[in-house]
C-alpha cells in the first residue's frame, strides 16, 4: 500500500471535515487530486484519463438549464408556490422530502439536487424558516428516492445495463418501491425529531416569472433532455447519447436566450471543479491500494449483508459510481442472483446518506447553498444525522432483499 497516497487521502478528508478552516470541499478535493499527481501516486497522464469528460459536460449542460430557470425567476416562482401550499414548516419539510424523492427516481438524483437547491433556499426565505432542515430533507430525499429505479442514479443504471437482470425496471420497482416509500416516511419522522426549531409560514406577496421566454425555453429543453434519456435506453442512435442530448439542449439555450451571459455567470462552477478534483483523487486512491486493502478486510461479497456493508463503506472513499464500476465484475464472477445485484444498488445508493462525500448530490446541494450565500453542510454534522438514518434505511430494505425475487 502506498503510504503517500494514504496520507493524501487522510489530509483531503481532514480538510473537508475541518470546516472551521473555511476551506470549501471543492478546493480540498482539487488539492487532494493535484497532490496525488505531484507526489507521484499517479502520473499526469493517468490523472487526465481519470477525468470523466462525459460527466463534466453533462453537469455543465444540466447546470446551464438550471441556471436559466433561476435567472428567469422560475425557480423563485416555484418556491413561492411550494410555500403557499404549505400551512406550517412541518408540511414544507414533508413536501420537500416527498417531491424530491419522487422526482429523483425519474430525473436522477443529481438533476433534482441541482434544480431544487435554489427552490429550497428561496422557500426557506419566503417561509421564514431555517434552510438547514430543508437542505437535509432534499439531500436525504433524492438519495432515498433514486434507489427504486435504474434511472434514479448512474450506479443503478450501470447495474441495470451490466448485470443481465431481466426487465430491470420492473425488478427494481417490484422489490424497492414499498421499502423506499417506508423509508421516505421514516426519514420525515427522523427529520422532525432532530429539527425541532420553531418557525412560521409568513404571508407572501405574489411572485411572478420575470423572463417567461427563458423560463419556458429552459423548462421545455429540460423536459426534452430527460425524455431523450428514456428513449435512448431502448433505441440506439449513433452519435446521440445522454451527454450529446444534454449538450444539444444547452447549446439551444445559449443560442436562443437573451440572458445567456447571466446564465453562464450563475453556473455552479465550484461543483464542476469538485468533480474534476474527485476524478483525479479517486484514481490516486485506487493506485494507493487503499481500496484493495479494504476489500481484503471483508469476506467474499456473496451474501447480501456483505455486499451492502462493503458498498456503503467503500462509497465513502471512491464515491458510489466508481465503486459500482469496480464491483460489478467481482460480483458477476460469483454468478449472483437478482438479490445480490439489487443489494449492490441499495448499498451504493443509500451510502449517500452516510457522509457529505457519499453521494455527488450532497456536494451539489452544499455547494449550491454556499454559492448563494447560505451555509453548506458541515461534514461531521452530516455524519451525526446520516449514520443513524442510514442504519435505519438499510434495516428497512434488508427484509425485502432476502425475499425470493
Amino acid at each position: 500500500m502506498n503510504l503517500i497516497g494514504v496520507g493524501v487521502v487522510v489530509l483531503t478528508f481532514a480538510l473537508i471535515a475541518a470546516r472551521r478552516l473555511r476551506v470549501p470541499p471543492w478546493a480540498s478535493m482539487l488539492l487532494g487530486g493535484v497532490l496525488m499527481v505531484a507526489l507521484g501516486v499517479e502520473t499526469f497522464q493517468q490523472a487526465l484519463e481519470a477525468v470523466d469528460l462525459d460527466v463534466v459536460l453533462f453537469l455543465f449542460s444540466l447546470f446551464s438549464l438550471v441556471s436559466a430557470l433561476e435567472v428567469s425567476g422560475f425557480l423563485r416562482f416555484l418556491a413561492f408556490k411550494l410555500v403557499s401550499s404549505s400551512k406550517d414548516p412541518g408540511r414544507l419539510l414533508l413536501y420537500t422530502l416527498v417531491f424530491s424523492s419522487l422526482l429523483a427516481c425519474v430525473v436522477t438524483n443529481d438533476g433534482v439536487a441541482s434544480s431544487w437547491t435554489p427552490v429550497v433556499l428561496d422557500a426557506a426565505r419566503f417561509g421564514g424558516v431555517d434552510s438547514v432542515p430543508l437542505m437535509y430533507s432534499l439531500a436525504f430525499g433524492v438519495t432515498i428516492g433514486s434507489t427504486m429505479m435504474p434511472t434514479g442514479n448512474p450506479q443503478n443504471l450501470l447495474i441495470a445495463l451490466n448485470s443481465g437482470l431481466p426487465d430491470p425496471f420492473v425488478t427494481f420497482l417490484r422489490v424497492l418501491f414499498l421499502p423506499t416509500m417506508i423509508n421516505v416516511m421514516v426519514t420525515y419522522l427522523f427529520l422532525r425529531l432532530i429539527f425541532r426549531r420553531k418557525g412560521g409560514i409568513v404571508k407572501l406577496e405574489e411572485v411572478k416569472v420575470e423572463d417567461k421566454f427563458t423560463a419556458y425555453l429552459a423548462l421545455v429543453l429540460l423536459i426534452a433532455t430527460f425524455s431523450a434519456y428514456f428513449v435512448l435506453e431502448f433505441v440506439s442512435s449513433p452519435g446521440l447519447n445522454y451527454v450529446s442530448a444534454s449538450l444539444l439542449s444547452a447549446s439551444l439555450l445559449y443560442l436562443l436566450s437573451g440572458k445567456r451571459r447571466q446564465v453562464v455567470r450563475n453556473l455552479d462552477w465550484s461543483t464542476i471543479v469538485f468533480f474534476v478534483g474527485l476524478f483525479m483523487f479517486t484514481r490516486g486512491v485506487l493506485n494507493s491500494g487503499v481500496v484493495n486493502a479494504v476489500f481484503n478486510l471483508f469476506p467474499s461479497p456473496a451474501s447480501i449483508p456483505s455486499i451492502m456493508v462493503i458498498s456503503v463503506l467503500l462509497s465513502q472513499v471512491v464515491s458510489n459510481v466508481p465503486l459500482v464500476a469496480l464491483y460489478i465484475p467481482v460480483i458477476a464472477s460469483l454468478h449472483p442472483g437478482a438479490q445480490q445485484w439489487i443489494a449492490l444498488a441499495v448499498g451504493s445508493t443509500i451510502a449517500g446518506n452516510v457522509t457529505l462525500l457519499g453521494a455527488a448530490s450532497n456536494v451539489i446541494i452544499s455547494e449550491g447553498a454556499e454559492a448563494r450565500g447560505e451555509r453548506g453542510f458541515d461534514f461531521l454534522q452530516f455524519m451525526k444525522y446520516g449514520v443513524p438514518l442510514t442504519l435505519v434505511n438499510l434495516a428497512v430494505y434488508y427484509p425485502f432483499l432476502v425475499l425470493k425475487l
